[in-house]
């Protein structure tokens, strides 16, 4: 693998960069993990975009990448040339200045930011703690921590959160955000280990709204209702148990 990020391309990244009408191509694994935000964010975005899966990983798509990871996206500009961007991060921090997810001015990106940030502690805690561990009794352990401490920690803070925020549908705001993006991707997660057992609309009102506000959206109602999401659950399932 030769390839580096190419700096002649700046020019052209940056005249794109907040610009929407560009076509997307989000390349990663059959489960949701790193994928599941990007996605997401294009989806609910309304975004011209396609989920695409590896074909060949370890002989092609892999020696192709500038980490030899994924996820990976590939933006199409109207005019032809393509922008990629790797790194999951990366890639989730572009999509949401381009598509306008970060608020109004730096006080709510803060916001936003911080916001998303205790969602990804959630999100990180089951991928490291319970799915990555192979021990099983330390898996039980763990999962039992997860359901009993973990969640509902998060639940108290962030329904007192949206609370203040009006109980919206959103966390900053009037508008779609990040973190109202990001928590309903966690929230999938959660409810395949606790089902709706902390989280409903009777128990936790202001998280519901967010859940309800985004899954409205009918851009990210069809891609949920997609071939490519099922495929993901099922992968999910099968490699990480949830």
């Amino acid at each position: 693998m030769t390839r580096t990020i190419d700096n002649t391309t700046r020019a052209h990244f940056n005249e794109n960069a907040l610009k929407q009408d560009s076509t997307f191509k989000l390349l990663y694994f059959k489960v949701h993990a790193l994928g599941a935000n990007p996605r997401a964010i294009l989806a609910a975005s309304g975004a011209n975009w396609e989920c695409a899966f590896p074909k060949d990983w370890i002989n092609e798509e892999k020696k192709n990448t500038l980490f030899g990871v994924l996820p990976n996206l590939f933006e199409t500009t109207p005019t032809g040339e393509v922008i990629e961007v790797a790194e999951s991060d990366a890639i989730e921090n572009y999509l949401c200045r381009k598509f306008n997810l970060l608020g109004n001015d730096a006080f709510d990106e803060m916001k936003i930011r911080a916001f998303s940030c205790s969602i990804n502690s959630v999100s990180n805690f089951l991928l490291m703690k319970v799915a990555g561990i192979k021990d099983p009794e330390v898996k039980a352990t763990m999962r039992t921590q997860f359901v009993e401490t973990i969640v509902p920690r998060f639940v108290t803070y962030h329904e007192r959160h949206l609370e203040a925020n009006g109980r919206n549908g959103h966390y900053v705001g009037d508008k779609l955000s990040y973190a109202d993006i990001k928590l309903v991707v966690v929230l999938v997660s959660i409810f395949s280990v606790t089902g709706e057992t902390q989280v409903n609309k009777q128990v936790t009102p202001a998280i519901w709204a967010v859940w309800e506000k985004v899954n409205a959206i009918p851009s990210y109602a069809k891609w949920v209702k997609s071939e490519e999401y099922q495929a993901s659950i099922e992968g999910n399932m099968q490699l990480l148990g949830y």
